[in-house]
């Protein structure tokens, strides 16, 4: 097993690997991920995802109806 070990920034839940990293698509790899935790990242971290936030805190609109189960396929 071969080592690399770099430096990254998470963009989208993602970290990208440096060019050119050996690795093919279905390729077994162990990934080891340390980091400092700073209170602004904490604070990000607390905010969770966009779905997370509005399925805690819905949006209220007066005169709004949902779409049947019928209606939503039809769709």
């Amino acid at each position: 097993m071969h080592a690399i070990e770099f430096d990254s920034i998470v963009q989208e839940r993602s970290i990208l690997l440096p060019q050119p990293m050996p690795l093919t698509p279905g390729q077994a790899v162990r990934v080891v991920v340390m980091y400092e935790e700073t209170q602004e990242y904490a604070m990000r971290a607390e905010w969770g995802d966009a779905i997370s936030r509005l399925a805690a805190n819905p949006l209220l609109t007066p005169g709004f109806v949902p779409l049947s189960r019928d209606e939503t396929h039809e769709r």
